[in-house]
């Protein structure tokens, strides 16, 4: 059983540790955003996790929360799914509709602002015929910290 045994660290070691250096600023260019959509052509969602560097370990963008840039195709549709966490959608282009459980679908086009608290039913329809472009921020890395990144099926 000593594979179980937890180990110890001086307070002020641990205090130490939590001095990380401040993240530094990033840009994502609208170009290069544009060539790694088409690179994802082939499937109906398209959609690429921004990172502070070149590792998976720099998609927890800020303590905690993702980043992602989503596009889905003219006539494509998201099924609705549920998960722990929440996401904020700002659509950047195009319109379509959200879904959202059992409730009416909403209309959404270029400007508007959606929040999808944890756990609730949501998916997306591109009625248009542009792309439907929208910058997505959740805290999928803080669920997954807590142990709460499951989806559901409803």
């Amino acid at each position: 059983m000593s594979d179980i045994k937890g180990g110890y660290f001086p307070y002020q070691a641990f205090r130490e540790s939590l001095n990380r250096p401040p993240l530094s600023a990033r840009v994502w260019r609208c170009d290069d955003l544009a060539d790694q959509r088409r690179s994802l052509e082939a499937g109906n969602v398209d959609i690429v996790a921004l990172a502070h560097h070149n590792s998976t370990d720099g998609c927890n963008l800020l303590p905690g929360m993702a980043v992602s840039m989503q596009w889905l195709k003219p006539g494509g549709t998201l099924n609705g799914h549920a998960h722990a966490w929440w996401h904020l959608f700002i659509i950047q282009s195009g319109s379509g509709e959200l879904t959202l459980g059992d409730a009416q679908a909403v209309t959404v086009s270029t400007g508007d602002v959606l929040l999808v608290p944890a756990w609730t039913r949501h998916g997306f329809i591109n009625s248009s015929s542009q792309p439907l472009a929208m910058l997505n921020l959740s805290n999928m890395p803080q669920m997954a910290q807590l142990g709460g990144s499951a989806e559901a099926v409803v």
